[in-house]
């Protein structure tokens, strides 16, 4: 995930009621094995997702190296009769593509997810990151939640179909991609501006979704489907000087006084407040776990969407992740000044990082941040377009198939859809006019999203004992739209 998905930093915020049983957990799993070890032969499909999301995540590629981390995984397809290559889009920036061929009474289905991972540099790891270690009832490792647990229970799930010979309605596609992290352009990006056959499909099932138990791990008490996403956009400010020396500063010449007066205002704007339809039903799913005054506020917002009364919208704008819901943020991130303490700059940058809501548009954002900084001498420019995609249909086929599948999967636990405040390539799929729908495969609850182990985080784990009913749910889900 490129920045934060809400519903998975809800993962942290949030638990409710009417939990679904815990499953029984096989009687044995793989043994994680030292380097050059070799898996014995899986007795079940949850076997296989786990000693494939061990191989994945035994192999660093947060910097890079998606290939070496997607070679085995390509020739375990093949061995099973699915043919599969892997795409190179750069030196060692793999992206897999495997193909089950169905009879084409309807267009493919896309299974997506990233090998990359975030770096660990820096973070406390109790745990060496890359390689896999089971402890204390979860498996640790970078990639276990983001996103390597969805990889190898896609691969699980297309090893199933070609073994069984399952007959399908439709190509089964599995893309397994590189540099999601940074933005997918040695990824899918890259892939849809080079090799969009690969990824021709009508429906996509990617990461941005939830599932949440309870905090004692009993049960699945919340499964979010993910329809759409904010949009990552970053904009640079700059403010020019005269230079010099910085003994002698020019009265009413200096660029970091004016940016700095900028991102003050930056930093005040509140944009507009309203509740989308994609988030509705997750601000009324909150309510019933919050507390007051937060909890009446959300399901009052929840009732007068897309419309917030002034007193709602103060609670919930004073609430960090609910405020990320309901309208488009922007943040300074980086400021860039004088290359030496003694001189005055001639240029004084900021960067301003904004999510903004689906519904409204890059340059719409950049005007209003005109306007909020209401200074000539500050010139705002957007950097790299991160891509805008629509959201998907939060009803239809799709969302009615996924949620009959969570029902089953997990009695009792409510289904939502769900928006997502950061990025994933689920956006350059619906930019290129593919239903993507965001999933998850890694269940967790409340309390590891509070301790820190989530995405991106040291520590990163997930209770072991749920790896394998997340993968069952992912793949009776593509059982549901392919056959």
């Amino acid at each position: 995930m490129r920045g934060l998905l809400l519903p998975a930093f809800v993962l942290a915020t949030a638990a409710c009621g009417g939990a679904a049983t815990s499953p029984a957990v096989p009687s044995s799993s793989p043994t994680i094995p030292t380097s050059g070890a070799v898996l014995p032969a899986p007795r079940s499909f949850e076997e296989e997702a786990h000693g494939l999301l061990v191989e994945l995540v035994s192999v660093d590629t947060s910097r890079g190296r998606e290939t070496d981390a997607l070679r085995p995984i390509a020739e375990k397809l093949k061995q099973a009769g699915v043919p599969a290559e892997i795409i190179e889009s750069a030196p060692g920036r793999g992206n897999l593509i495997a193909r089950l061929k169905g009879n084409g009474s309807k267009r493919p289905l896309l299974l997506l997810a990233h090998v990359d991972v975030v770096p660990v540099e820096g973070q406390p790891w109790t745990v060496p990151p890359f390689v896999p270690t089971e402890k204390d009832g979860f498996l640790w490792g970078r990639g276990i939640g983001d996103d390597k647990s969805m990889a190898a229970a896609f691969t699980a799930t297309m090893l199933a179909l070609a073994r069984e010979k399952t007959p399908l309605s439709r190509d089964v596609i599995l893309a397994l991609t590189a540099d999601e992290e940074q933005g997918g352009f040695a990824g899918v990006q890259w892939l849809l501006a080079h090799r969009r056959d690969v990824l021709d499909a009508e429906i996509a099932l990617n990461e941005g979704g939830s599932i949440v138990t309870s905090d004692e791990f009993e049960g699945v008490e919340l499964v979010g489907i993910g329809v759409a996403e904010k949009s990552y956009q970053s904009y640079r400010l700059v403010a020019k000087g005269g230079g010099g020396h910085s003994s002698v500063p020019k009265p009413g010449d200096d660029p970091a006084l004016t940016i700095a007066r900028a991102v003050v205002k930056v930093g005040e704007h509140r944009f507009p407040a309203r509740v989308l339809p994609e988030v509705a039903g997750w601000l009324a799913a909150s309510a019933t776990w919050e507390k007051p005054p937060l909890a009446a506020a959300l399901q009052r917002a929840s009732e007068t969407a897309p419309r917030l009364r002034p007193e709602d919208e103060r609670v919930l704008g004073n609430d960090r992740s609910y405020n990320a819901l309901v309208r488009t943020t922007c943040v300074t991130t980086m400021l860039k000044g004088s290359p030496q303490d003694n001189v005055l700059p001639t240029s004084v940058e900021a960067t301003v990082n904004c999510r903004i809501l689906p519904d409204e548009t890059r340059e719409a954002t950049r005007d209003a941040l005109v306007r909020v900084i209401g200074d000539p001498r500050v010139d705002v420019t957007p950097l790299v377009d991160e891509r805008i995609g629509p959201p998907a249909p939060i009803d239809g086929v799709v969302p009615s198939a996924i949620e009959k599948v969570a029902r089953a999967a997990f009695p009792g636990a409510k289904v939502v859809r769900s928006m997502g405040t950061g990025a994933t390539d689920s956006r350059h799929l619906r930019a290129a006019g593919i239903l993507a729908y965001g999933l998850s495969g890694a269940p967790t609850s409340i309390e590891e999203g509070r301790m820190g182990h989530g995405a991106h985080g040291p520590d990163e784990r997930r209770p072991t004992k749920w790896l394998g009913p997340g993968a069952r749910f992912l793949r009776d889900v593509v059982l549901e739209l392919a056959r």
